[in-house]
């Protein structure tokens, strides 16, 4: 049967999607209040100090001290009596006034006594940077931060740092330089030597926090602050695990649209479980999570560095279109090979440009796209070239490749260049992965790189950061979409089916066919018996799944192949937006009846997301040769539902925590 319900009015039920893409304007302006305590205190307190240099506290106290920071700073440490220059407390309780920020050094378990010292004392946040408490002191921890209203930052973590008020709370070698470039990590060092690149390459840190094991502040809570601090003007997360995943899609769509967001994946692609079906869809990767969420995915701290340089200093291509200029032809032709492999397109130039290259480009040069203005060609002359050909319609961005030789300086060409577009160069000769190019006034990139222009070593890095920038742009550009309410949805009568049959089997189990059928007509999409020998076409697969790191997905494929092209979205989390199912039949190659497979994703996801015991589903698409789609050999097993994943701050206490619970 062709699924053609229309989309529209329906029951009255607020999707999800809106209730979800409302909680970041809900809840940021309370988390940025939160988090001033955190990144913008007035007073810090480091309690767990040692007389001994090299350990961790001592070093944390001595950054602060020496950093610049104006604020004023405690040192609390009962078996000494001054520090760095500072007269030590002999406990919390003895601050002379609350400290807004407390630093936490001491052994795991005098962690909850000294944080019940803080709370009494009207600390307003808490940074733990003490590793190795168990379940149970990290669980007591969380209630006494909760009771007494304070955020946590941690523990097991380096550490935060705000360059801009020079604060450098963490244990690092090198405190990072004030920039625009805010990084949140999670448990590892990485963190600290990107902060340190990030300042070598001129880009600087608006701020840095390493959260641990992530009992409170979170990434989600990191883009939130980021997005309404009016410094940070990228984001790059070192996160091994996205936590809420609904919430950092919302957080992540809400930042992207002001600034681009970055996430440095260590990982491979997640495979497939071990009891998942044959026929269920393929693997889901990090990529197609971030890629909903508007973030650039790299994999490696280089290109991290590569993506931000262009990022921060030059605007956001509008489209994949690049004009490629150089003074070396085989470096023109690798360039074009480059961008070809990254989905870029090389710009071939109209006739009237290429009519006025030609009259500047000396004998044996090439004018058409890649143009190649030979090794023989002068500064003025190139840079002439460059605008012009940056000056062409069509054109999105520019890639200049030069050698600087004899006959001019070319690197002071590109920096003169009057281009109205993105420019990246890539300096034939030069050692470093990436640096910035200060325009030609001869302003440094410091702490303001807008303008700057990324010089890479090579062509394929320069390319590869185009290419994310150009998907970030196109990410932007397109309009979010929405989950649209669908008609004909009678939600309480598949709960109760799913009740009914979790009551026979407990552990969950394979709906048996007629059940499998009655579920899906609950949502719209009834299966067809005779669609294996009606005519059409048997073309695709939608799958449907709950994974434990993501929440509920919706996987769409080519029915007996891998379902989509490397770097594009196999997989979207729900509920999806009438963008997110394009986005998976797009993935797919081409498709007929995109509409009314359009329609039967939207009721799959709507299933997936009001069905949390829905463990696994596999649905067989035929596309008729009316143009509808009938569903064949639909498979689906439940399984009971775990919690869904909501901020662990927001949950209640898991249990109280009173004074009298002292350790020794």
């Amino acid at each position: 049967m062709s699924t053609g319900v229309a989309t529209g009015i329906a029951d009255a039920r607020p999707s999800s999607a809106t209730c979800h893409a409302a909680a970041p304007r809900r809840e940021g302006p309370a988390d940025v209040t939160s988090l001033r305590h955190v990144f913008r205190p007035g007073s810090v307190a480091v309690v767990g100090t040692s007389r001994r240099t090299g350990t961790v506290g001592r070093a944390i106290l001595h950054n602060i001290v020496t950093g610049g920071y104006q604020g004023k700073v405690y040192a609390v440490n009962p078996h000494a009596f001054r520090m760095e220059g500072l007269r030590c407390l002999p406990s919390v309780s003895a601050l002379p006034e609350p400290a807004e920020l407390a630093v936490i050094a001491v052994p795991a378990a005098r962690v909850g006594v000294v944080a019940d010292q803080c709370g009494r004392r009207g600390v307003g946040a808490l940074v733990v940077i003490t590793a190795g408490l168990d379940a149970l002191q990290e669980a007591d921890l969380l209630a006494i931060c909760r009771r007494y209203g304070m955020r946590l930052v941690g523990p097991d973590c380096f550490g935060i740092a705000a360059p801009g008020i020079g604060l450098d709370a963490t244990f690092g070698a090198r405190r990072p330089a004030p920039g625009v470039v805010g990084l949140v990590t999670q448990s590892s060092g990485l963190g600290l030597a990107l902060a340190e690149r990030l300042s070598l390459l001129g880009l600087g840190i608006s701020t840095f926090a390493s959260i641990g094991e992530r009992c409170d502040v979170s990434g989600n809570d990191m883009l939130r602050w980021w997005e309404r601090d009016e410094t940070t003007r990228l984001a790059v997360l070192d996160v091994e695990s996205f936590g809420n995943p609904r919430a950092f899609v919302a957080a992540a769509r809400h930042a992207g649209a002001v600034m681009p967001v970055l996430a440095l994946l260590a990982r491979g692609p997640g495979g497939r479980r071990a009891d998942r079906a044959a026929a269920c869809p393929p693997p889901v990767t990090d990529e197609s999570l971030l890629e909903q969420a508007g973030v650039i995915a790299v994999h490696s701290p280089g290109a991290a560095l590569a993506t931000a340089a262009l990022l921060t200093g030059q605007p956001v291509p509008p489209g994949r279109r690049v004009a490629v200029i150089s003074n070396v032809g085989a470096a023109a032709a690798l360039a074009a090979g480059a961008c070809a492999g990254h989905g870029l397109v090389v710009h071939t130039l109209s006739a009237e440009a290429r009519r006025r290259l030609h009259a500047l480009v000396p004998p044996g040069g090439a004018v058409t796209g890649p143009v190649d203005t030979t090794a023989a060609v002068t500064e003025r002359t190139f840079r002439r070239c460059l605008e012009l050909a940056a000056a062409d319609e069509g054109v999105d961005a520019v890639l200049a490749l030069v050698l600087p030789t004899a006959a001019g300086d070319l690197v002071t060409a590109v920096r003169a260049a009057d281009v109205r577009v993105p420019l990246a160069a890539v300096v034939l000769d030069q050692a470093e992965s990436v640096r910035l190019l200060a325009p030609s006034a001869g302003r440094a990139p410091g702490a303001d790189p807008s303008g700057c222009i990324p010089a890479y070593c090579d062509p394929e890095t320069a390319a590869a950061a185009l290419a994310r920038a150009a998907a970030y742009g196109a990410w932007r550009a397109r309009a979010p979409g929405q989950a649209p309410v669908l008609r004909g949805v009678r939600e309480g009568d598949a709960r109760e089916l799913v009740r009914e049959f979790l009551a026979g089997s407990p552990r969950g189990g394979w709906l048996p066919p007629g059940q499998v059928a009655g579920l899906l007509e609950c949502y719209g999409v009834p299966p067809d018996p005779q669609a294996p020998g009606a005519p059409g076409v048997a073309g695709f697969v939608i799958g449907a799944s709950h994974e434990p790191a993501f929440g509920p997905l919706v996987t769409f494929g080519v029915a007996g192949t891998e379902p989509a092209r490397p770097g594009r979205p196999a997989a979207r989390l729900v509920p999806l937006t009438e963008a997110d199912a394009d986005d998976l039949i797009a993935a797919a190659g081409p498709a007929q009846a995109r509409t009314a497979l359009r329609e039967t994703l939207l009721r799959v996801s709507r299933l997936a997301d009001g069905l949390p015991e829905v463990a696994e589903l596999s649905l067989g698409c035929v596309i008729t040769l009316a143009g509808g789609v009938s569903a064949a050999g639909a498979r689906i097993r439940l399984a009971p539902a775990a919690p869904r994943g909501v901020p662990r701050r927001e949950a209640p206490p898991i249990r109280a925590v009173g004074p009298h619970r002292g350790r020794h």
